[in-house]
């Protein structure tokens, strides 16, 4: 009954959510797109990760996955589907505080064409990790009209120094209509409590001397140079124990300062900050004469 009951009350702690997707319209480069927006009982715009799907006969196809932006929208495009009819709807996972919702479907046609070309679809198109974690989606390229050729693989959207990705393989020939696949492997950064200090602060206490203190490292010739001429006269040996007494202020100011930010303000370097993120897949080729070039996301989520 407990359990029941604690159930029940984490459910209706969850707003509702309302997913919507917009007809096809075109974007500033001409491609096909469509907009998925989420929002919940107040109309008011939620964060989290959207899918868009195609659902065609009793196959479905996950195409592509985005991060929802602060007015609780995604756009994808949808202009290298196959020829035929697609029920495409948007699905959005949700959170602990908002409720999963799919869109109602939405039919998009496409003409056939003769033009050599290919598909890239990526499963899954979400998926959440804690920091430091892994994650890993299937590429599939699928030959369109004869397509053959080589095809190249790369990601971007990457939080800068936070998530890397790598393709596996990074280029692959396309040499009959059966379609392959490739892996893209995400690693997002761990918190780094042993470097942190240098890489954003002073060193900590008992490190090696920081970079800062190197500028003092160049008074010692001076300093060394002053003492022997110090031997012919009297009057420099003064100001040469003025100038190490300076020198030992500064750098014991310093180590003080390092001191004072490692114990008091700890490490700033936390990983890969939590959020949802947005990570395109490009699939590019040409052979010289004419290139093409096509893209699919997905939806990395880190707590």
């Amino acid at each position: 009954m407990l359990c029941a009951f604690l159930v029940a009350g984490l459910a209706s702690a969850q707003s509702r959510t309302y997913t919507t997707m917009s007809p096809v319209a075109k974007d500033a480069a001409g491609h096909s797109t469509v907009t998925v927006t989420v929002t919940d009982d107040t109309g008011q715009p939620v964060s989290g990760a959207v899918s868009l799907v195609d659902i065609t006969g009793s196959a479905t196809h996950w195409l592509s996955g985005a991060a929802l932006d602060a007015q609780g929208s995604a756009t994808f495009r949808v202009g290298n589907l196959p020829a035929g009819d697609h029920a495409l709807h948007a699905e959005f996972a949700g959170t602990p505080s908002d409720t999963a919702s799919s869109s109602k479907p939405f039919t998009l046609h496409t003409e056939a064409t003769a033009v050599p070309d290919f598909t890239i679809a990526l499963s899954p198109t979400t998926f959440t990790v804690k920091t430091g974690g892994t994650a890993a989606t299937t590429i599939t390229i699928t030959p369109l009209n004869g397509f053959t050729g080589f095809i190249s693989l790369s990601c971007s959207g990457l939080p800068i120094d936070y998530v890397s990705c790598n393709n596996t393989p990074a280029n692959m020939e396309i040499t009959t209509a059966t379609p392959q696949t490739a892996v893209m492997n995400i690693q997002t950064t761990a918190t780094d409590s042993t470097t942190a200090g240098w890489l954003h602060k002073p060193a900590m206490p008992g490190a090696p001397l920081a970079r800062g203190n190197g500028a003092y490292l160049a008074l010692l010739p001076g300093i060394v140079g002053l003492g022997w001429l110090a031997r012919k006269r009297r009057r420099l040996m003064r100001n040469l124990m003025l100038i190490l007494l300076a020198s030992v202020t500064l750098m014991s100011a310093t180590g003080c300062s390092a001191q004072y930010w490692y114990y008091h303000l700890g490490p700033i370097f936390g990983g890969t900050p939590p959020g949802t993120y947005t990570i395109t897949v490009t699939a590019q080729t040409s052979n010289g004469v004419t290139a093409a070039e096509h893209s699919a996301s997905v939806a990395l989520t880190v707590q």
